[in-house]
């Protein structure tokens, strides 16, 4: 095992720890007081932020932030910039032809055997891990792995001639 796979199996098991487990463990070690709401009541939000700021203050680590300052992703206030109209004509004027009979609108799927999805999501998952900020889209890439895993072990489970008559 390398340094990367080490990495890869960590995220993964991170993905599938859940908020309650995480609330639970805090709850036991007695990080979060009694007087938190157990529930995600929204009233409560700035309550929950005094605690958990209360809290970390307590730690006294250097270059603490606030809780809100910690949990606000700056991507959050991205704002896109949209096509002109001229910018979105030419987008499709060069995709339109003049005689639509001889458009082929045909299109075949290629098939693609579930190992060789599997190694292209390897390859995913090693461009997202050299990209930062990129957790969430990991965490994506992990769901469909599952999905694409579950695919291959239910497609790998043998048959009985049973299953072809209804």
């Amino acid at each position: 095992m390398n340094v990367l796979q080490a990495i890869q199996y960590i995220i993964q098991g991170w993905n599938e720890v859940t908020a309650d487990t995480i609330k639970n463990c805090w709850n036991y070690v007695k990080i979060l007081s009694d007087a938190i709401p157990r529930d995600n009541d929204e009233n409560d939000d700035s309550n929950i932020d005094s605690e958990l700021n209360r809290a970390i203050e307590a730690l006294h680590l250097s270059d603490m932030m606030q809780v809100k300052e910690f949990l606000t992703i700056p991507e959050e206030d991205v704002i896109y910039e949209f096509l002109n109209i001229s910018e979105f004509e030419d987008m499709f004027k060069s995709r339109t032809t003049d005689h639509l009979d001889e458009v082929d609108d045909s299109f075949e799927m290629e098939i693609i055997h579930i190992n060789e999805a599997l190694r292209s999501l390897k390859t995913v998952n090693l461009f997202l891990l050299q990209q930062e900020n990129a957790g969430e889209q990991i965490k994506l890439a992990g769901k469909i792995e599952k999905f694409i895993r579950k695919r291959k072990f239910n497609s790998m489970q043998q048959t009985t001639i049973d299953q072809y008559f209804v």
